[in-house]
């Protein structure tokens, strides 16, 4: 079978009785193919010389044999010339654009569009096809006011709009992209999809009532919508609704048993409720998965715990990608059903293992899965209980996971009680000034962050972490914005293009007075980030009002507020610029 690109010209192609007509009344507009074709009684016996119309068909014919036999450059080349005699063929011109783009041609489909455009000023779709371009080539504003143009021509096709909720959502801009969405709900209130597509964004931001809202609507209009039951159950285990969690996850899982993420939040759910039997229960099958994570065997490990079932632990294999935490819960498995844990304990500062990333991963997941403060206060009894060993008590890794325990929970001054007696001890380990610089930075301790972030870099100067962080912690209080500045650059030059690192840059430049510099750097940043972020629309809205462009800066705080209306400053900014657009 003969295969067809996207932009194959022959697709559409009439039957051949048909191949003669079609193509002159789609070339020709609006106009019928009598009034073009036919010749003059006083050129009877002259050779007419062919109209534009009857040159463009021609070619537009010949473009679609080349195309029939796989010639597609030719084939565009023809197509190319059709719509050069023929440019207010709305049909020819879209269809080269999009030869263009399928071949990636960015540059000649902007300029044939913006030609056809000039020729076709009304025409809605013309200026979404724009809009496309201007986002393949990353020129994000340009794309929101042609898809805005399309928009304002056609009010209630509903297109542009998609096509502008899939911009803004691509340019990080969520805001934006649900406003757009809850204008798509308005026109097609009983969409399920577009419900459910609003839930998702609002998820994004934030905004669990509003998500939560749009998903349970989606639902009522069709319950057959499995994704929807998951992110209910999870916003709901998220907010601590563990019965309401459990109920959407059930249900999900009876639709699709073998998410496995799914049946860990149903686990969490139930281990919350005291239902200790179904949560073990529902790990064990997870166990016997093949694709079974680090953190789902060390999550299988603390419910056992909660549930008494501590042979059931020891008997469990060690997590491949988590040896330390892994006989951290063996340890507390022996304790729990009376045997000397001693020896296993002993052996817990010799596995060789990554404590930081463990701490980093399976901390978070535990309180995540478990609830923050409740397994939090555990885990910090659990290491307390063993650190009354003589063993537990010299454990350097019993104290790491404490701290990084404390740091989770807030509790910076008890973390540096922890952190800093190992320093004492002779530990020289970059990851424990990290950790302080962290606590102090919370406490705004501006110079025990700095000397801890400085005996980092001294011990790993090319850590580019480290280096954003610094450099970020100058630009905040406005100090060393060269040092800053060249703090950056390296960061950059170890991992370019990373958004934090380049929001921290622009937020040197903005110190630095240097408003489009800045500018540039948070909008590359935010483009990058995963997802939206208020402390960068907050520095992009700052740079903007440097600049003179209060307009710009106020939708941007209104972006930042809406992300985040916690976010300090941020409303009275808005308050005080409000009228001086």
């Amino acid at each position: 079978m003969k295969v067809v690109h996207r932009y194959c010209l022959s697709r559409l192609c009439p039957p051949p009785g048909l191949l003669l007509v079609v193509p002159l009344l789609l070339l020709s507009g609006c106009a019928t193919a009598g009034n073009n074709v036919g010749f003059r009684n006083d050129q009877w016996g002259k050779t007419p010389k062919p109209s534009p119309l009857a040159r463009a068909m021609t070619h537009y014919m010949v473009s679609v044999m080349e195309e029939r036999h796989g010639n597609t450059d030719k084939a565009l080349e023809h197509l190319a010339r059709a719509a050069e005699l023929e440019p207010g063929s709305m049909t020819l011109n879209v269809k080269l654009i999009r030869a263009y783009l399928y071949q990636n041609r960015f540059e000649d489909a902007l300029t044939l569009c913006q030609k056809a455009v000039e020729h076709l000023p009304d025409r809605a779709g013309l200026y979404v096809v724009l809009g496309e371009i201007y986002h393949r080539l990353e020129r994000y504003d340009e794309a929101v006011a042609a898809f805005q143009k399309a928009i304002e021509l056609e009010p209630e096709n509903s297109l542009g709009y998609r096509a502008l909720a899939d911009l803004q959502e691509s340019a990080n801009d969520l805001v934006a992209a649900i406003d757009i969405c809850r204008r798509l709900v308005e026109m097609n209130p009983n969409s399920a999809l577009l419900h459910f597509q609003l839930g998702v964004n609002l998820i994004r931001i934030h905004d669990t009532k509003g998500a939560e809202a749009s998903l349970k609507r989606c639902l009522e209009l069709n319950p057959k919508i499995a994704r929807a039951r998951w992110l209910l159950g999870t916003l709901y285990l998220e907010a601590g609704r563990n019965e309401e969690a459990a109920a959407h996850l059930e249900f999900y899982l009876r639709v699709r048993p073998g998410d496995l993420p799914a049946a860990e939040n149903l686990a969490g759910a139930m281990a919350r409720m005291g239902r200790y039997t179904e949560a073990t229960q529902l790990f064990a099958g997870i166990l016997m998965r093949d694709e079974t994570m680090a953190l789902q065997r060390v999550e299988a490990m603390y419910v056992f715990l909660l549930a008494a079932k501590p042979e059931t632990v020891e008997r469990l294999g060690m997590a491949e990608d988590a040896p330390i935490f892994s006989t951290f819960m063996k340890t507390l498995a022996k304790k729990q059903r009376g045997a000397d844990y001693g020896p296993t304990l002993e052996t817990l500062d010799t596995v060789e293992g990554d404590l930081d990333a463990e701490c980093t991963d399976l901390l978070n997941g535990l309180l995540y899965r478990f609830g923050e403060e409740e397994t939090g206060d555990r885990l910090l009894g659990w290491i307390a209980a063993l650190q009354q060993h003589p063993a537990g008590a010299a454990s350097r890794t019993l104290a790491i996971m404490q701290g990084r325990l404390l740091l989770l929970l807030e509790r910076d001054e008890e973390a540096i009680a922890v952190f800093s007696p190992l320093l004492r001890r002779g530990v020289n380990d970059p990851n424990l000034h990290y950790y302080l610089s962290l606590a102090y930075e919370n406490l705004d301790d501006f110079a025990n962050t700095e000397a801890q972030l400085k005996a980092c870099l001294a011990l790993n100067p090319d850590d580019p972490d480290i280096l954003n962080f610094l450099g970020y912690l100058y630009a905040e209080k406005g100090v060393k914005l060269d040092e800053a500045e060249m703090l950056l650059n390296n960061a950059l030059e170890i991992d370019p293009g990373n958004p934090f690192y380049l929001d921290s840059l622009g937020w040197v430049y903005y110190r630095q007075g240097k408003a489009r510099k800045a500018i540039d750097h948070i909008r590359r940043a935010i483009y990058g980030m995963d997802g939206d972020d208020a402390v960068l629309r907050d520095h992009l809205g700052d740079a903007y009002l440097l600049s003179g462009d209060t307009r710009r800066a106020l939708a941007e705080w209104d972006r930042a507020h809406r992300l985040d209306p916690t976010l300090k400053g941020v409303q009275e900014k808005i308050e005080r610029h409000k009228d001086a657009q």
